[in-house]
């Protein structure tokens, strides 16, 4: 029986099989969205490509999801079973209510929010559950991200949770974060993570330095992962004995996956464990770290490219 890296190797060989096909960096992460779904290759590989015609069909080469990232939503669609047409009417919907929402952009167009909102069974007044919930969760400006309030704004919808409880519950995940030292600097992501995942703060605290204490003693994975992650594999409910099975994985991965970003060890953790496949919530959990990664490595190959390029012309 093949494992789970077998499986990942295979559907990202298998996405560069034929053309179109997506660069290195795109395929793998196309494909660790498929990795734990349960359809055969063939037909993951047959619609994440049918998918990606689609959107590029109906958006264009320049709007988003656009680039490598494309073939990232293209594979969460075929990973999920969702229609192209039923994302892009989402995308529509929201992007016709924006303005009326005083919330500020929607990231990607909303693209974002639409996936994420796809991947569940959301209810009618989706849209305005939505704006509503993004006003609630929406940070100052001058911290603002709008990927990620989409994001976690769109999973607390599809979670059925009150706006009002989402902002208790995470001003006290804040608080107990913010008590400790090596946790206080990722107080806040804890907290987002803590209260989508209906995790209790007190606990994930507790399992955050015990992983850390582990996560500093591996001297493979100390230099290739930090504390953010430390906070998503706590929230995630991770142990000790799972980041072996991580450091060993991330160790196993092709080479010629780039660490920038750590995304090498964001991969492993998302190929080796597949509770977070399971529900919508976990998913838009995972989807945000491999949107981080992925983004992080495209933002560092450009710039290396146009280093290169502006050294040549000089």
């Amino acid at each position: 029986m093949d494992t789970p890296l077998d499986r990942f190797t295979q559907l990202a060989d298998s996405l560069r099989d034929t053309k179109p096909r997506p660069d290195q960096q795109a395929a793998a992460f196309a494909a660790v969205a498929l990795v734990h779904a349960r359809h055969p290759d063939t037909a993951l590989v047959a619609a994440t490509r049918s998918h990606h015609e689609s959107l590029k069909s109906a958006l264009g080469g320049f709007r988003a999801p656009n680039g490598s990232m494309r073939w990232v939503y293209a594979a969460m669609l075929a990973a999920h079973g969702v229609d192209t047409e039923h994302f892009l009417g989402a995308r529509d919907a929201l992007r016709q209510a924006c303005a009326a929402s005083k919330t500020g952009r929607l990231h990607a167009g909303g693209s974002r929010a639409a996936l994420i909102l796809c991947l569940g069974e959301a209810g009618p007044g989706v849209v305005d559950a939505f704006y509503t919930m993004k006003r609630a969760v929406r940070p100052p400006w001058w911290r603002s991200d709008d990927s990620v309030t989409d994001t976690f704004a769109a999973a607390h919808v599809l979670a059925g949770s009150r706006p009002e409880a989402v902002v208790e519950a995470r001003a006290h995940a804040e608080a107990v974060f913010g008590a400790d030292q090596r946790a206080r600097g990722h107080r806040r992501d804890g907290a987002r993570q803590c209260v989508l995942l209906g995790q209790a703060p007190e606990i994930v605290l507790s399992q955050f330095n015990a992983l850390e204490d582990a996560r500093r003693a591996d001297r493979f994975l100390r230099g290739r992962s930090d504390r953010s992650m430390t906070m998503e594999w706590a929230v995630a409910g991770r142990t000790p004995v799972d980041l072996v099975q991580i450091s060993n994985l991330t160790s196993a991965l092709p080479k010629q996956l780039t660490s920038v970003g750590f995304g090498r060890t964001r991969l492993a953790s998302l190929i080796a464990f597949d509770d977070q496949a399971r529900n919508p919530a976990g998913s838009a959990s995972a989807l945000a770290a491999v949107i981080a990664a992925q983004a992080a490595m495209i933002a560092a190959i450009s710039a290396s490219t146009i280093a290169a390029t502006s050294a040549a012309s000089s």
